[in-house]
C-alpha cells in the first residue's frame, strides 16, 4: 500500500509535550460515537497484525470509537524505549489507521500529542499482542510498555496478550492457536471495558495503574474461567545464545520458558492452565515504602 510521506515530526519534542495540555485544535479521525468511548488502539507488533486487526473489529462493533496508531512494523520486545533524537515517519493508512515508524511508546505518545490532541483518548488498549506478557517478561513487553507509556500520561490503560503454548511451534501454520483466540480475546476486552465503565466512579482506572490481561491459547468454551493474578517471578520466554568461538557473532533464538518454575496461581501459571489472566501493574514505578525506610536508615540520608 503506498504511503504518504508529507508529514514527519522531530521525535525529541514526543517526551517534551506529552504530558501538556491537549489545547492545541488537531484534527483527530476518530470522533466519539453516542454512548461509546474514545480508544487510542496500539501494539508492538505491527499496525496490520491479526491481533490488533481483530481488537478493533470488535471495539468498533461495540460502539467505541477507534482510533489505530502502531509501529509500522514488528517492535516486540520494546519496552518503554523512544526514540530520542532525529525524525519519526508516520503515515495514515486508512481513514482512522495511522503506522509509525518507531516504537510502541512513540506511537503513543505521537498519538497524544498530535493525531488525537484535539479529542484526547478515554481509554489506551494496546494489543492483542501475539504471545504471552506474564512473569518478568512484562519488563521487556512493547505492549506493555505503551500501556505505562499512556498511564504516566494520565489515559486509563489495558495491555493485552493472547498464549503462545510451547507446542504450537510444530503445528500448521505454526501457533495457530493463538491466531484463533484473538477474536475471543478481544471479545472479553469489549466485555471488561463494559464492566469498568458500570463500576466506573472516579474513573476507568486508578491514576498510574494498567491491567494487564493475558488470555490463553484456547477457544472461548474451553477457558477455565478468570482470576486476578500477581506477576510470576520468571520470564515467560528466554533466550538461547549460540556462540561459534571467542567472538561473534551469536545467534540468538526465542523460546517459551517452562511455566512449571512459575509461583503457584501467578500469571504464567494460572495462564499455563488456561484461566484469563488479570494483573494490576504500577507505573508509579517507586519501590515499596518498607524498601526505601530501609535504605534511608542505612545511609543516613535525609528524606
Amino acid at each position: 500500500m503506498p504511503r504518504s510521506r508529507a508529514a514527519v515530526i522531530p521525535s525529541r519534542s514526543l517526551g517534551l509535550t506529552v504530558l501538556a495540555a491537549f489545547a492545541a485544535a488537531t484534527p483527530a479521525h476518530a470522533q466519539a460515537v453516542d454512548g461509546g468511548l474514545r480508544i487510542l488502539l496500539t501494539n508492538d507488533d505491527g499496525y496490520e497484525a491479526a491481533g490488533i486487526t481483530r481488537m478493533r473489529d470488535a471495539l468498533l462493533a461495540a460502539g467505541h470509537s477507534v482510533t489505530v496508531v502502531a509501529p509500522l512494523e514488528n517492535r516486540s520486545g520494546s519496552s518503554l524505549s523512544t526514540t530520542t533524537s532525529g525524525l519519526i515517519d508516520y503515515y495514515e493508512q486508512t481513514p482512522g489507521v495511522w503506522a509509525i515508524d518507531g516504537t510502541p511508546a512513540d506511537a503513543v505518545s505521537l498519538a497524544l500529542v498530535h493525531v488525537m490532541r484535539a479529542t484526547p483518548p478515554d481509554l489506551v488498549v494496546s494489543g492483542a499482542n501475539f504471545g504471552q506478557n506474564v512473569g518478568a517478561s512484562v519488563l521487556g513487553s512493547g505492549t506493555v510498555g505503551a500501556a505505562l507509556t499512556a498511564s504516566r500520561a494520565g489515559i486509563p490503560a489495558i495491555a493485552v496478550s493472547v498464549a503462545m503454548d510451547a507446542g504450537g511451534r510444530e503445528s500448521t501454520p505454526p501457533y495457530g492457536s493463538t491466531t484463533l483466540a484473538f477474536g475471543p480475546a478481544a471479545a472479553f476486552v469489549v466485555d471488561l471495558i463494559g464492566r469498568l465503565r458500570e463500576s466506573d466512579a472516579e474513573g476507568l482506572l486508578p491514576a498510574r495503574v494498567v491491567l494487564n490481561v493475558n488470555y490463553p491459547a484456547v477457544g472461548a468454551g474451553e477457558v477455565a474461567g478468570v482470576r486476578f493474578a500477581p506477576v510470576a517471578s520468571v520470564r515467560a520466554f528466554r533466550q538461547v545464545y549460540t556462540v561459534a568461538g571467542a567472538t561473534g557473532p551469536a545467534r540468538v533464538e526465542t523460546i517459551v520458558a517452562d511455566a512449571e518454575r512459575a509461583e503457584a496461581d501467578s500469571d504464567y501459571d494460572l495462564l499455563a492452565r488456561d484461566f484469563v489472566t488479570i494483573s494490576v501493574l504500577d507505573g508509579n514505578l517507586d519501590a515499596p515504602q518498607d524498601a526505601r525506610e530501609g535504605l534511608i536508615r542505612r545511609l543516613g540520608i535525609e528524606r
